[in-house]
């Protein structure tokens, strides 16, 4: 987040606290602290302050990035950091704040900027470590399912291949279980090597026993045909041994086909036929469902089903409300404006109005479609469309980081100062028509509103009351407040505080009936003449 206030270094149980009372606003449960992801954000913290100023691009490097050799590198990534510091797994998210002075104004900018609003309003995490730095605040997101997941993971939970069942897929366990049990019948024995002159199968065993002691019909007495099917040279009388293949015995029979698969440990053979019509009849709870896919959340790299985590993910959320608004429903004081974000949702454009966004619980809307997200201003009780706006949702995000249930609504142009707004969102869940409507109001209550829109232009105020003064961004100076030159007598003053980047919350003392001049970098000019001296 680009920043425009002089820094001054809060408490980070401010900022958790405020962090906490944002997701209670919302309708989320608060998060719990987690000590092992404030160490990874204190380090990731002292590392921004050490190498990236406010707004600056970090050398094309996201300010969620370290680069390995720099002075207090504690990791590359958030995940990296996180398993440094000792947490359980990877799967954390970061937001990360740089300049604001005090910890409202940096989630006011965090909860503008719509991918780091998510972050916070985010279903599934349930933990949070912050640290707050010179210049750096830094908010990092855990889960205490998947961190006790990696403590502890069931057999059920981790990813095993499966094996190839002659086309279909078998759990590996049911595998196991078949050979840890192979039954005698399933064990294959090679026929005897010599087969009969039609091609007939004997049994080995049977054959051992006829060339170690051959009956007396069939041993060859030395006139006639014969035949040598023993390895030792027995020689076997031909009409005999023909006479045994045409209608062998079942002890003689050879009843496989003499194919076999080598399966199991050893590896171990078994007969074609009885694999085969295993696989032919495999029960269901032995056919392999899962996607075969699998993750590594994990600080020891064990691999665990997408099928198991994503029980965990819909756990998370069962108890969660069905949809969450931001702003919250009678919300006031809401920015009117968003300036940047870093990745940027509006890279075309350098200040909008202050998103507004839903996100559908994916439990209670798998079948979602949105038909119409608008915003109207309320005018006494007429309610007046917000009619130039751009919705972002998973197609038209251009960093396709919003989700198929998360939806943000950008007005191109920024909100009105202390002034009414609704929303109304219309949508078919599980193929039922749903409409969502609540209300918010905008920053500026009880303060009147200057705009300076010319090069120099003269307001009568009255001192020792706040006002705003609005500066609309020109060509080439999208932020026109965050720099003044202010000329007055020694005995007039003036308060200047930046209230975002166009507009400024003035307060002038006047002892004397002379002008107070604030020059501003584009060069406008305003002068402030106290109430009583226009003459």
């Amino acid at each position: 987040m680009v920043a425009f206030l002089a820094s001054a270094t809060v408490s980070a149980e401010t900022d958790f606290e405020l962090v906490n009372r944002l997701r209670v606003q919302a309708g989320l449960p608060a998060f719990v602290h987690d000590g092992d992801l404030a160490a990874a954000a204190s380090l990731h913290a002292a590392y921004l302050d050490l190498h990236r100023e406010p707004g600056a691009a970090g050398l094309g490097l996201s300010a969620h990035a370290q680069q390995s050799g720099n002075e207090g590198f504690s990791g590359a990534t958030p995940a990296a950091r996180a398993l440094a510091a000792g947490y359980a797994h990877r799967e954390v998210l970061e937001n990360i704040s740089m300049g604001y002075g005090d910890a409202p104004s940096a989630l006011s900018g965090l909860m503008s900027a719509i991918y780091h609003r998510l972050t916070f309003l985010d279903f599934e995490a349930d933990r949070l470590g912050v640290a707050v730095g010179e210049r750096s605040r830094v908010f990092l997101l855990g889960r205490s399912d998947i961190a006790s997941l990696c403590r502890s993971s069931p057999l059920e939970a981790r990813f095993r291949v499966p094996v190839d069942c002659l086309g279909q897929r078998m759990t590996r366990d049911y595998y196991e279980t078949l050979c840890a049990d192979l039954p005698e019948h399933a064990l294959f024995r090679a026929s005897h090597p010599v087969a009969c002159p039609d091609g007939t199968l004997l049994d080995a065993g049977f054959m051992a026993a006829l060339c170690d002691e051959p009956p007396p019909a069939a041993r060859f007495g030395g006139h006639g045909r014969y035949y040598k099917p023993c390895d030792n040279g027995t020689r076997v009388n031909a009409r005999w041994f023909d006479a045994l293949c045409s209608s062998p015995p079942d002890a003689a029979a050879y009843a496989a086909s003499g194919r076999y698969y080598e399966l199991c440990d050893g590896p171990r053979r078994v007969n074609a036929e009885w694999f085969e019509e295993q696989c032919a009849a495999l029960p269901a709870h032995a056919r392999y469902q899962d996607s075969g896919l699998y993750r590594r959340p994990c600080a020891d790299d064990v691999d665990i089903r997408v099928e198991y985590l994503d029980r965990l993910d819909s756990s998370a959320r069962e108890e969660l409300p069905d949809v969450i608004v931001w702003p919250p429903r009678g919300a006031r004081s809401v920015p009117p404006a968003f300036f940047i974000e870093e990745p940027d949702p509006l890279p075309d454009r350098d200040v909008s109005g202050y998103p507004v966004s839903i996100q559908f619980n994916p439990n209670k809307s798998g079948q979602l479609a949105v038909q119409g997200f608008r915003l109207f201003e309320l005018v006494g009780e007429t309610r007046v469309p917000v009619e130039n706006v751009r919705l972002l949702d998973r197609e038209s995000d251009p960093n396709q980081l919003l989700s198929t249930y998360e939806f943000a609504l950008f007005p191109l142009q920024r909100l009105a100062w202390d002034a009414t707004y609704e929303a109304v969102v219309d949508a078919e869940v599980e193929g039922r028509p749903q409409q969502y409507s609540w209300r918010f109001g905008t920053q500026g209550q009880g303060l009147d509103l200057l705009t300076a829109e010319r090069p120099w232009q003269r307001f009568v105020v009255r001192p020792g009351v706040d006002f705003l003064l609005y500066l609309p961004p020109q060509a080439g100076s999208a932020y026109t407040v965050l720099s003044t030159r202010t000329e007055h007598l020694s005995g007039n003053s003036v308060a200047l505080e930046a209230v975002d980047p166009n507009t400024l919350r003035v307060r002038i003392e006047a002892r004397y009936c002379d002008r107070i001049k604030v020059q501003f970098d584009d060069d406008r000019v305003v002068e402030l003449v106290p109430a009583g001296c226009e003459g």
